[in-house]
């Protein structure tokens, strides 16, 4: 669940963040680490979210292909029941963040990568603002909530390594 937290915050990044889509990446990268990712930094994170985004253009539907974790005992399958619930809770930020890229794709004069990085950018200056620390906590306090009192407690010891939880009260909970 470390990595997932930490997912969440690049996914939900990746979901959301109008000039440069090289200013924008930046911008949603360091946002990232503003809201607690501590195993990148806003610069190492950069290449990483340029690698995904032909993905996030092509098929911005395939979230096995943008997330890859392991690490926890049991990762793979509290990953496969917190998938759906995760979706859902960022149900708001992708639907946005797909309206705008599928208008930008039906509307973009630009040709090849000029107009990938023209509408990724467009997806990013759309949504940034969506991914708050207020969101990161209801989204940790709903996947909480799906969790055994082991998966749970496993989160939290792995958390740390990864994300700083400080700002979160979803950490706080108990089970």
């Amino acid at each position: 669940m470390v990595k997932l937290l930490a997912t969440a915050l690049i996914v939900s990044s990746v979901c959301l963040a109008t000039v440069s889509s090289q200013a924008n990446r930046a911008k949603v990268c360091q946002k990232a680490v503003n809201l607690g990712v501590t195993f990148y930094t806003a610069k190492e994170l950069e290449p990483i979210l340029q690698c995904i985004e032909p993905t996030l253009y092509n098929t911005p539907e395939d979230t096995d292909t943008l997330i890859s974790i392991n690490g926890c005992t049991d990762l793979m399958a509290l990953i496969d029941k917190l998938t759906k619930p995760f979706m859902n809770q960022c149900k708001q930020v992708i639907n946005k963040g797909l309206k705008v890229l599928n208008n930008c794709k039906a509307n973009n004069k630009k040709t090849g990568v000029a107009k990938q990085n023209a509408c990724i950018n467009k997806v990013y200056g759309q949504c940034m603002a969506m991914v708050t620390k207020a969101f990161i906590n209801k989204v940790c306090t709903a996947l909480s909530k799906k969790m055994t009192a082991k998966e749970w407690n496993c989160c939290k010891q792995y958390a740390p390594k990864v994300v700083n939880v400080t700002p979160y009260k979803c950490y706080q909970i108990e089970k």
